[in-house]
């Protein structure tokens, strides 16, 4: 089952289970009420023990329903580095991948314990860099050498694959990261700048 359907299903079975809970705790109300052998306090404790049941779960729901699924990201260890952990947003199977030293060209936002400190997607252009030599953090580089274009991927890691022993000072506006803390970033890889043709053809 996908994350998709698993969403969908855990949304009905929570929402079906707070509608249960309430229509079951109005329904009884009566038949408590008429049971003359039953002490009002009895009654009235009866009462009382659902509300505590029954409120958690709806107040849960709602969280839960209003919560974006983006907060919700179901992240796995990755195949091509045992520190970075992913989740595919967007997925395009059938889009080019970089080689080691071609220019790419991706949009990324980066954050610390939801704290944002990095964001091109803000910007006019994309990030432009040489993948796979190093120009930007390695767990960010290794993740974009295993994308494809077109692709939008979450990623976590820490270490070394982020900003290591030094981690990041504050800056206005932007957190200030600890030494060898994990972060997390969302990644799109937009284009090969060198496989775009748009332009060859005035020069033939």
């Amino acid at each position: 089952m996908n994350t998709s359907m698993s969403r969908l299903l855990t949304i009905f079975i929570t929402v079906f289970a707070c509608v249960t809970g309430f229509q079951l705790h109005h329904i009884s109300k009566p038949v408590l009420s008429s049971n003359l052998f039953m002490s009002t306090s009895n009654q009235q404790h009866r009462q009382r023990g659902r509300s505590p049941i029954q409120l958690p779960l709806l107040l849960g729901s709602l969280v839960f329903l209003t919560e974006p699924f983006s907060a919700r990201a179901e992240f796995k260890p990755s195949p091509w580095s045992s520190g970075v952990e992913y989740e595919v947003i967007k997925s395009n199977p059938n889009g080019d991948m970089a080689k080691v030293g071609e220019l790419a060209a991706v949009r990324f936002k980066g954050s610390y314990k939801g704290n944002e400190f990095d964001n091109t997607f803000a910007t006019s252009e994309p990030y432009y860099f040489r993948a796979g030599v190093g120009g930007i953090l390695k767990g960010l580089d290794d993740t974009i050498m295993n994308m494809h274009v077109g692709e939008v991927y979450k990623g976590k890691f820490g270490g070394d694959l982020a900003f290591g022993q030094k981690g990041k000072p504050s800056a206005p506006g932007k957190p200030r990261i600890p030494p060898n803390a994990e972060i997390e970033y969302e990644v799109e890889f937009t284009e090969l700048p060198g496989k775009v043709e748009d332009f060859i053809a005035d020069y033939e």
